[in-house]
C-alpha cells in the first residue's frame, strides 16, 4: 500500500506564476515566501524609489523556477493599491520578514493612489506593440472607474494600440512621457512597468530586424533615471543576461546590446540551497503518527551524520538543522534535496524547474514516485532525479561545462547496455553528482553512494563491473567516481577556430546552394486562372546581384536582398531597385544574423569532414550532433524569417514599394504581379493536363485525344462518349477556348485558325497565343523550323503555357493549320499525319520541322500541270492546294512503293531522277517548283515543248507497275529456263511446271534445293500471283516485295540452275520407270556433256546387275590407267573420253534417225501408189 495519503504538496508552490495572471491572486500572495535573495532586492528597490534621479531598471537574471514571476507578483502589488485586500496581504507577509522593509514600502504608496503598476509577459512579437496595448489597457481600468474629464492619452494610447504597424522607439517613450504626466494629476507617486520573459522579445529581436526592442530597453532605461513627481521604474526577468541573447548576432549588434545591459542593474536572482531547500520544506506537509515521525527522523540523522562527516553539507547547515530541514523534506533522500536546487540552475527548463517536479505526475516527478513508496522509511533515490531532469529531455545546459559533463553521462548510460538495475541506478547517481561539479562538497564518494544504497557489498560489486568496464574511474586524489572522460575535444573552441578560417563568403551564394528552396505559390491567381503560379526564391547580396541581372526566366522570381549594413540598405534603394523591373525585389535587413548563423553551421561541417575525434570518441560525437542539430534548425529558422517576416522586410515591385500589411495582403500583391507578367496566358481549367509535368494518366489521354482529333475532328466532342479524362481535357483545351468549333456554313466541327476565333467573346484569352503561334507559322515560309524556338517563347512570360500542355496545344495548332503546313520528321516530309507521329512528337518534338506553304506568288503553270497529271476530275484540279498536289505523290512514293521499286535501277533516268527526288527534298517548294519539273525534263521555263503533266503521268505509271514487271520477267524467267515459251500465260506456266514436277521429290536428295522448289510447285491452295511469290521468296530466301537489283539477278541465275535439275530428275524419273516395265531393273544414270559453244550432249545409262558384272573388267583397266595418271591429266582424258563417246554416240543415233525417215517415207509413198 502507498504512503501517498500521508504527504501533501501544496499546489501554491507546483504552479508555475505568471505574472500577468497571477498578479491579483491573494492566496499566492499568501504563500509567499519572502527569501534573503528577494528581501535584498526589495530594499534596493525601495531605496532607488526613494531618489529623485537614480537608476531604477533592473534585470532579475535567473534560471527556470528561481522564484522571479513570483517576486515581481509580489513587489507589484506592494506597490499597487487598487485592491486593498491583496495589498494588505502583501504587507503582513512581508512584515512577518522584515519589519523595516515593509515600513519604508509604506513610505513609498501611503500618500496618494500609490503605484501603477503594468505588467508585460513576453511572446515572440514586437515590446512595443506590447507595451502600447498594456499601458492602454491600464489607463482604461483606472480612468473608466473614475468621473470627470478623461486625459488625452486616453484617446492617443487607443488609437495607437489599433494601428497595425509599431509606433517608432521615441512616439512609445512620449507616450510613457505623456502617461506619467496623467498619472501625476491624480496622485500616483510612481510607475512601475515588469516585463516577465523578456528573452521572448529579444529572441524575437534577433529574428527580426527593425523590431528595435532592444533600443526601447535602452530609451525606456535612460527615462526611468529621470527626476520625476511619477517616478518610472523599470523591472525585467530573464534567464540570462541581455548581451548573451545576442550570441548569433554580428559583432556590431552585439556591441550595442551590451550597452543596453549596462543600462541595467543586473541581479542574479538565485537562492541559496538553504533557502530553497526551506521552501521545498514548506511545499511539503506530513500526515504521520509520532512513531512514524521518530522513524524518518532517525533514519535522516543517520544519514545526516555521513553527509556531515564527508564536508557534503552547505557551510550555513550544522546537523540539527539540516537534521531539520530534511526531515520535512522527505521523502526526499537527503542527497536529492541537496542535490535539486544546484541542478536546476544548471538544467532546469520552462517544464522541468524544482517546483513542477514537486507537482509534477508524470514519469519519475515528484508524485508519481511518491506513489511508488509502500512503507515509511522508503525515499526517493537520485537515480529518479536524473531520470525526471537529464533522460527524458533533450540537452540544453546553462554552461558549456555542465553540458559537456551531461553527454558523458548519458553516452556511458547508453554504452553499458544491459545491466542490473542497482548497477544503472548506481552509474545515474555517479553521473548525476558529476554533473553538478562537486558543489559543496557533494561528490561520487564511496561513503555517500552507500547512503543511496540497501545493500553495501552489492554497491562495491556495482562499482567493480562499472570500473573494469571503463564506464567509471576512480580519481584517489579527491576519493571521487567520475564517469570516464574519453574526450579531449572542444567542440566551442574547434567552432571558434574554423569560424576564423572561413573569412568571408557570400551568404546569398551559400543559402542559394545549400537550399532547394521551395516556390511560393500564388495561390489566389492559380485558383482564378486554372493554371499553377509561384515566384522562385532566389538570394543576391551587393557582390552577387549581377548574376541576377537580365536573365529571361520562364517563371516569376522573388530576389531576396540580403542587406548586412546600413550602406547596403543605402546601395539597394539608390542603385539596386531600378535595375530589377521583371522580379519582385525584398529587402532583407537581416543580413548580419544570417551571416553569423551560416558561419556556425559552415564552421560545424568543416569539422564533421576535418577531424578524427568525431570518428573514435563517442562522447565527442553526441556533443557534436547535439550543436550541429541546433545549428541546422537555427538555419532553417533563419531562411523562414528572411522570406516570410512581412513586418520587416520590404517589398518593392517595378521601383515601387508595396504596402504589405499581412500574408492575405502578400497574395494579393503575388496576384496582381502574376496578371501583369502572364498577361497573355490562356486560361485552361483542367489540372490533369496543365501542369508543369504530365503524368501517366494525362500521357494516357493526350493520346486518345489527338487520336480523336485525327478520326472525328467534325463531329461533336470529336465523338467522345461519357466523360473520361480526354474528354474533360478537350472540353478546357478546345470546346470552352474556341479551338474547335461548329463551322456554319459546312455544318461541321472543325478547327480554329486565327481569323475563326471570336475576338469579341475570347473568355479564355486564347487569342494572344494564337496571334504568337500563326505568327510563327506565317515565319516558316522561306525556312523550315523546329518548335524549339516556340516553345522556350510559349513557356516565358507573357504566355507562361506549362510544359505538360505545351505539346498537345502545338499539336493541335498543326492539326488546324494541316492544309498549310509541311511538316517533316528528321527531315523526311510526312504527307499524312497519323497517330504515330504525334505519339514520337510529344517525345522529340525537336526532330519535328514545319514550312509554312502560300499559293500566293507561286507559277501558276505549275499548279495547271501538276493538276493534270494526278487528277481527272476538273473540279477538283481548280480546288487544288500545293499541298494536296505534293501529299498524295509523297505519300506514293514513300509509303506505297514496294522497297524492290524504291531502290532499283531498272527504271528510266527520268523515272528514277523523279522518285529520287523525293528522298532528298526537304520543301514542298523546291520539290515541285524545282526538283521534279527538272528530273522529268520537263521546266516549264524552258518551254521545251515537254509536257509536265505528260511525262508525270508516264513516270507515276512506271512506278506504280515496276513491280510487276519484275514478276512477269521472273515468270518468263522460270518458263524458258523449263524449256516452255516465255510468252505463255502464266496459270499455263503453273500447269505444266506443276505436272513436270509432280512427284520428282522422291527422287532428289535435295542438296541444291530442288525439293523445296518441287514442292512448291505443288501447292493448289494459291492463287497464281501467289504461287509465284512463293517459288521466287525461296529461291532469294526474303519476299519478293523486299528484293532488290541484285537479288532479281541471283533468282534468275538460280532459276536456270534448279530448272537444268529438274528436267533431269524428270528423266531420270522416266528412264527408271521403263527399265522397271522391262524387267531391267538397275541403276539409272544421266552422263552429260556440256561445251561451250556446242549442243549439250547427254544420255540416259541403267546399268542392271548382268551389265555390271559385264562392265567390271573394263571399269577396272580404266580407273587403273586413271588412278595411275596425274589427277588432272586423268580428268582431263575422263572428260575428253566421255564427249568424244557422246559426241559419236549422238552422230549415229542422228543417220539412223534419217534413215528411219526415209524409210517411212518410201513405205509411204508405195502405199499412196497401190491406193
Amino acid at each position: 500500500m502507498s504512503i501517498e495519503h500521508k504527504i501533501n504538496v501544496n499546489t501554491h508552490y507546483t504552479r508555475s506564476v505568471n505574472l500577468k495572471r497571477d498578479a491579483g491572486s491573494e492566496s499566492i500572495v499568501n504563500s509567499y515566501i519572502p527569501t534573503s535573495r528577494a528581501l535584498k532586492t526589495l530594499e534596493l528597490f525601495s531605496h532607488a524609489f526613494k531618489e529623485d534621479e537614480s537608476p531604477r531598471a533592473w534585470s532579475l537574471i535567473g534560471p527556470y523556477g528561481s522564484g522571479k514571476s513570483s517576486f515581481a507578483s509580489f513587489l507589484s502589488n506592494l506597490l499597487e493599491k487598487d485592491n486593498s485586500s491583496i495589498n494588505a496581504a502583501a504587507y503582513k507577509v512581508l512584515s512577518g520578514a522584515s519589519v523595516e522593509i515593509s515600513k519604508e514600502y509604506k513610505a513609498i504608496t501611503e500618500n496618494g493612489s500609490g503605484c501603477c503598476v503594468v505588467l508585460l509577459t513576453g511572446s515572440p512579437d514586437s515590446l512595443g506593440k506590447r507595451l502600447i496595448h498594456a499601458l492602454h489597457q491600464k489607463s482604461q481600468q483606472i480612468w473608466n472607474i473614475r468621473r470627470g474629464k478623461k486625459p488625452k492619452i486616453l484617446g492617443i494610447l487607443s488609437e495607437s494600440d489599433k494601428q497595425k504597424e509599431c509606433p517608432t522607439v521615441n512616439e512609445i517613450t512620449d507616450l510613457v512621457e505623456a502617461f506619467q504626466e496623467a498619472l501625476t494629476k491624480i496622485g500616483y507617486s510612481g510607475l512601475f512597468i515588469a516585463i516577465d520573459e523578456l528573452g521572448k522579445f529579444l529572441e524575437y529581436e534577433t529574428r527580426h530586424a527593425g523590431a528595435d526592442n532592444i533600443y526601447l530597453l535602452q530609451e525606456l532605461a535612460e527615462l526611468a533615471k529621470q527626476k520625476h513627481s511619477t517616478k518610472l521604474a523599470l523591472m525585467v526577468m530573464l534567464h540570462q543576461s541581455i548581451e548573451q541573447y545576442a550570441r548569433g548576432l554580428g559583432a556590431t549588434l552585439k556591441t550595442e546590446w551590451a550597452k543596453v545591459q549596462g543600462r541595467f542593474e543586473s541581479i542574479s536572482f538565485l537562492e541559496t540551497s538553504e533557502q530553497t531547500l526551506r521552501v521545498v520544506a514548506k511545499a511539503i506537509s506530513h500526515n504521520f503518527t509520532k512513531k512514524e515521525s521518530k522513524q524518518v527522523k532517525s533514519q535522516v540523522i543517520s544519514q545526516v551524520n555521513v553527509l556531515f562527516d564527508n564536508g557534503a553539507l552547505p557551510s550555513s547547515m550544522n546537523k540539527k538543522m539540516a537534521t531539520n530541514l530534511f526531515v520535512d523534506c522527505y521523502p526526499l533522500h537527503p542527497i536529492c534535496a541537496l542535490i535539486l536546487p544546484i541542478l536546476c540552475q544548471k538544467v532546469a527548463q520552462n517544464e522541468r524547474t524544482l517546483f513542477s517536479y514537486l507537482g509534477s505526475k508524470e514519469s519519475h516527478g515528484f508524485l508519481d514516485s511518491l506513489s511508488n513508496l509502500e512503507s515509511i522509511g522508503e525515499q526517493i533515490e537520485p537515480w529518479e532525479i536524473y531520470e525526471y531532469f537529464i533522460r527524458n529531455q533533450p540537452i540544453s545546459a546553462s554552461d558549456h561545462f555542465t553540458e559537456r559533463r551531461w553527454i558523458e553521462v548519458d553516452t556511458a548510460i547508453n554504452r553499458l547496455g544491459d545491466a542490473k538495475a542497482e548497477t544503472i541506478k548506481l552509474l545515474k547517481l555517479i553521473g548525476l553528482l558529476n554533473i553538478i561539479g562537486n558543489q559543496g562538497g557533494l561528490k561520487a564518494s564511496k561513503n555517500l553512494l552507500e547512503i543511496c544504497a540497501s545493500n553495501n557489498k552489492s554497491i562495491t560489486g556495482s562499482l567493480t563491473k562499472l570500473k573494469q568496464k571503463s564506464i567509471i574511474s576512480y580519481r584517489r586524489f579527491n576519493s571521487e567516481y567520475r564517469v570516464w572522460q574519453g574526450s579531449d575535444f572542444d567542440i566551442v573552441s574547434s567552432i571558434e577556430e574554423e569560424r576564423g578560417k572561413l573569412g568571408f563568403f557570400s551568404i546569398a551564394e551559400k543559402l542559394n546552394e545549400r537550399h532547394e528552396i521551395l516556390p511560393i505559390v500564388a495561390r489566389k491567381y492559380s485558383i482564378l486562372n486554372g493554371t499553377l503560379r509561384y515566384f522562385l526564391p532566389k538570394f543576391i547580396s551587393k557582390d552577387t546581384y549581377k548574376e541576377e541581372l537580365n536573365i529571361n526566366s520562364r517563371y516569376a522570381r522573388v530576389i531576396f536582398y540580403l542587406a548586412e549594413t546600413g550602406e547596403d540598405q543605402k546601395f539597394f534603394k539608390n542603385e539596386l531597385i531600378s535595375q530589377f523591373n521583371s522580379d519582385l525585389l525584398v529587402l532583407c535587413p537581416n543580413g548580419e544574423l544570417a551571416r553569423e548563423t551560416l558561419t556556425e553551421v559552415l564552421a560545424l561541417e568543416q569539422i564533421e569532414r576535418s577531424s578524427q575525434e568525431l570518428k573514435d570518441d563517442p562522447v565527442a560525437k553526441r556533443e557534436f550532433s547535439d550543436h550541429y542539430a541546433i545549428a541546422k534548425e537555427n538555419e532553417l529558422n533563419l531562411l523562414s524569417s528572411l522570406m516570410y517576416a512581412i513586418d520587416e522586410n520590404e517589398w518593392y515591385w517595378r521601383s515601387k514599394k508595396q504596402k504589405i500589411k499581412n500574408k492575405n495582403s502578400l497574395q494579393q500583391i503575388f496576384s496582381e504581379i502574376l496578371e501583369e507578367i502572364y498577361n497573355a496566358t490562356p486560361i485552361i481549367r483542367n489540372e490533369i493536363i496543365n501542369r508543369r509535368y504530365a503524368s501517366s494518366q494525362a500521357n494516357a489521354a493526350r493520346k486518345k485525344l489527338i487520336n480523336a482529333l485525327l478520326i472525328n475532328v467534325s463531329k461533336e466532342d470529336l465523338g467522345i462518349d461519357k466523360f473520361p479524362a480526354e474528354k474533360a481535357i478537350y472540353r478546357a483545351l478546345l470546346k470552352e477556348t474556341g479551338l474547335h468549333f461548329l463551322d456554319k456554313k459546312s455544318n461541321k466541327w472543325k478547327l480554329a485558325q486565327l481569323t475563326d476565333l471570336d475576338k469579341k467573346n475570347d473568355n479564355c484569352n486564347f487569342l494572344p497565343i494564337w496571334e504568337k503561334i500563326d505568327g510563327f507559322f506565317k515565319s516558316t515560309e522561306k525556312q523550315a523550323k523546329t518548335f524549339v524556338e516556340l516553345s522556350q517563347e510559349l513557356q516565358a512570360p507573357p504566355y507562361g503555357i506549362k510544359l505538360a500542355v505545351l505539346p498537345l496545344l502545338q499539336a493541335i495548332a498543326i492539326l488546324a493549320y494541316k492544309e498549310k503546313l509541311a511538316v517533316t520528321e528528321e527531315n523526311v516530309f510526312i504527307p499524312y499525319l497519323g497517330e504515330e507521329h504525334f505519339d514520337r512528337f510529344f517525345k522529340r518534338a525537336d526532330q519535328f520541322k514545319i514550312q509554312y506553304v502560300d499559293m500566293g506568288g507561286v507559277n501558276q503553270e505549275y499548279i495547271n500541270q501538276y493538276s493534270i497529271g494526278l487528277f481527272e476530275d476538273e473540279k477538283k484540279r481548280k480546288e487544288i492546294t500545293m499541298l494536296e498536289i505534293v501529299a498524295p505523290m509523297a505519300k506514293f512514293i514513300e509509303s506505297d512503293l514496294e522497297y524492290y521499286t524504291s531502290q532499283t535501277k531498272n527504271l528510266t533516268p527520268a523515272t528514277k531522277a523523279f522518285r529520287d527526288a523525293f528522298k532528298f527534298s526537304k520543301s514542298p517548294y523546291k520539290l515541285l517548283l524545282e526538283d521534279i519539273p527538272k528530273a522529268l525534263g520537263a521546266e516549264i521555263e524552258k518551254n521545251d515543248g515537254v509536257s509536265l503533266a505528260d511525262q508525270l503521268r508516264i513516270s507515276l505509271t512506271e512506278l506504280k507497275y515496276a513491280f510487276q514487271g519484275l514478276k512477269d520477267d521472273m515468270a518468263s524467267t522460270i518458263s524458258e529456263s523449263f524449256g516452255l515459251d516465255g510468252n505463255m500465260d502464266l496459270s499455263e506456266i503453273r500447269k505444266n511446271i506443276s505436272a513436270r514436277c509432280f512427284g520428282l521429290d522422291k527422287y532428289t536428295i535435295d542438296e541444291l534445293g530442288q525439293k523445296g522448289f518441287i514442292q512448291r510447285t505443288q501447292k493448289t491452295n494459291l492463287d497464281d500471283d501467289t504461287w509465284l511469290e512463293s517459288l521466287l521468296a525461296f529461291c532469294a530466301s526474303k519476299p519478293v516485295q523486299k528484293w532488290s537489283d541484285s537479288d532479281r539477278n541471283t533468282v534468275q541465275y538460280k532459276i536456270t540452275i534448279l530448272a537444268s535439275d529438274i528436267m533431269d530428275l524428270h528423266k531420270l524419273r522416266f528412264s527408271h520407270e521403263d527399265s522397271k516395265k522391262t524387267s531391267r531393273e538397275g541403276d539409272t544414270f544421266i552422263i552429260k556433256s556440256m561445251k561451250f559453244g556446242h549442243q549439250d550432249l547427254e544420255e540416259v545409262v541403267i546399268i542392271e546387275e548382268k551389265l555390271r558384272s559385264s562392265s567390271a573388267q573394263t571399269k577396272k583397266e580404266i580407273l587403273d590407267i586413271l588412278n595411275k595418271s596425274d589427277s588432272k591429266i586423268a580428268m582431263a582424258a575422263l572428260t575428253e573420253a566421255v564427249d568424244e563417246y557422246l559426241s559419236k554416240k549422238n552422230k549415229k543415233a542422228r543417220k539412223g534417225s534419217k534413215k528411219a525417215l526415209k524409210s517411212d517415207k518410201i513405205d509411204k509413198d508405195e502405199s499412196n501408189e497401190v491406193a
